[in-house]
């Protein structure tokens, strides 16, 4: 992979769209539907947690092999193995070490991804392409350092344990913003063209004005909770694709969880040929809710299935006892004094997580 100049850099999104700002613009109706199913849902399940021996339990039992059952307050790459389809990771510590980069930056081709150790909805995530940037971006907080998967589509992968055996019970296309150069328009005038202003006024490079032909990605990472409509794929898995994902489950030891991909297309996703974004464990949340296509009624149906056969994953296994008190310690910490305990997991990394997993 080649190294673009500045000049040459594809648009990107600056940073998230904040809550407030999604508000004004209104609530999709997909994101109401799925606010509605979720409290329609919530008193059945309360008693289902109380049912339990601690109403934490389940979401550490559902993946016993998993830091804090794969939660995102857990960090990321305690939930990523080594092997493909998993990619090469560095994690970069609060005082960056050079050398580690340099390193591992000689190893890959750049562009990279740097990417928080600790969040989710694809907070703080950039596209990296010089050294610079990297050390400039770096030392705020733990991050991970990844190479760029330069593929146009990006897929939720939910699966659970059936027995020995992976099942995959929901694919789900996750659209990436992106344009279609022509040659004449600059990048602004093209994202204009496609999306709301609201949206296009994160894009940086603009005034560049891409090849005729050429795709051009708006979004380093795809977020269903901002993206474009997601698409239930489901009937597409394939014998080969749950073979992979069985696979990258094992080396983690994932009994319930999603598993973030990117790859060419649709057809070489059903080839098992992918690349692992992220694993999350306890609860992720099927995306095929995004899909605006299905009902309230069809929402809250699917959401109670996900649910219910969480709690059946996590019945039949128990994870340390340390693990649920540390959960407690961390909610309750959390409840008291939010901004301190945010702080820590940002802040305060040990030294064998700072190791390099290239």
């Amino acid at each position: 992979m080649t190294n673009p100049s500045r000049d040459e850099e594809p648009g990107l999104f600056k940073r998230v769209v904040s809550v407030q700002e999604a508000l004004r613009r209104g609530l999709p109706t997909q994101k109401l539907r799925l606010l509605l199913a979720h409290i329609y849902l919530f008193p059945w399940f309360v008693r289902r947690c109380f049912d339990c021996e601690l109403p934490l339990r389940p979401f550490l039992d559902a993946n016993p092999n998993l830091d804090l059952g794969g939660l995102p307050i857990a960090p990321k790459l305690s939930r990523y193995g080594t092997e493909p389809p998993y990619l090469p990771s560095l994690r970069i510590g609060n005082d960056p070490d050079l050398a580690a980069i340099e390193e591992f930056t000689a190893k890959h081709a750049f562009p990279f991804v740097l990417k928080p150790l600790f969040g989710a909805h694809s907070r703080g995530v950039q596209k990296i392409t010089s050294l610079d940037e990297i050390l400039t971006s770096a030392g705020t907080e733990p991050m991970v350092l990844q190479p760029y998967v330069d593929a146009p589509k990006e897929y939720g992968i939910n699966v659970m344990r059936v027995g020995d055996r992976l099942r995959i019970y929901g694919l789900t296309e996750v659209p990436i913003r992106a344009v279609w150069g022509d040659g004449e328009q600059c990048l602004q005038a093209l994202a204009e063209e496609k999306y709301a202003p609201a949206v296009t006024s994160q894009i940086e490079n603009g005034h560049w004005t891409p090849p005729a032909g050429k795709h051009v990605p708006l979004q380093v990472a795809a977020d269903p909770a901002t993206g474009p409509v997601c698409r239930d794929r489901t009937e597409a898995v394939t014998p080969a694709l749950r073979r992979a994902c069985q696979q990258a489950a094992d080396q983690i030891g994932l009994r319930f969880g999603r598993f973030d991909v990117k790859a060419r297309s649709l057809d070489a996703l059903q080839e098992g040929d992918f690349y692992v974004l992220e694993a999350n464990g306890s609860p992720s949340l099927d995306l095929t809710l995004y899909d605006d296509r299905y009902s309230l009624a069809e929402k809250i149906e699917r959401l109670r299935a996900h649910w219910d056969e969480f709690f059946h994953q996590s019945r039949a296994r128990t994870s340390p006892d340390e693990n649920s008190w540390r959960l407690l310690a961390i909610l309750l910490w959390f409840a008291v004094a939010p901004g301190r305990c945010v702080a820590s997991f940002r802040h305060e990394v040990n030294d064998g997580e700072l190791t390099s997993r290239a």
